[in-house]
């Protein structure tokens, strides 16, 4: 028998055992952070430019940013609501799971106080019961978050209202780059 077989055969069990090891690992680690919503602070996109109506101005449908957030577990269900509202006429925001913290039954509107117009159009595009809740601000925009209980957006609903008192609302957003830090 040669010298070289019994090394040859440690560096391969060695080799075997590191890879096995390497494997597991990575495996059985949790991955911190996959798969969630970032917070906030870690988001990217901001309103560049916001509008301000008067009083006794209609805002419209075309005036309001949307972003629809899925707590449910039905796949796919936030873009085809967005789907749903931009045919209406609403500026695309984002739509995307909705963060761990948030959650609906039927629709639930994030920092919305159910007197803001915009919240109000908005809210009227569904159907069954809406509520409104304190939270982070997810996006810029109005901020909809939709449970496995969602009805769906009424097609019927109005697109504008007439402003009882002035309003500001963001119309446009872009993405501005990560901070380092």
């Amino acid at each position: 028998m040669n010298w070289k077989t019994p090394i040859t055969l440690v560096v391969l069990i060695g080799l075997l055992l590191g890879a096995a090891y390497y494997g597991w690992r990575n495996l059985s680690e949790s991955d911190e952070g996959a798969g969630t919503t970032p917070t906030p602070s870690e988001r990217t996109p901001k309103c560049v430019s916001v509008e301000k109506f008067r009083k006794g101005q209609r805002i419209r449908s075309e005036d309001v940013i949307v972003n629809v957030f899925n707590a449910g577990t039905t796949t796919g269900l936030a873009t085809a609501t967005l789907d749903s509202l931009v045919d209406k006429g609403f500026r695309r925001g984002e739509s995307d799971n909705a963060p761990a913290d948030l959650a609906a039954t039927n629709v639930t509107i994030v920092r919305g106080q159910s007197d803001d117009p915009t919240v109000r159009l908005v809210a009227m595009q569904f159907k069954g019961a809406v509520e409104f809740t304190d939270g982070p601000d997810v996006a810029p925009g109005v901020d909809v978050v939709i449970g496995d209980s969602f009805v769906s957006v009424n097609l019927k609903a109005r697109r504008a209202l007439r402003l009882k008192r002035q309003v500001s609302t963001c119309t446009s957003v872009r993405e501005s780059p990560r901070s380092t830090s």
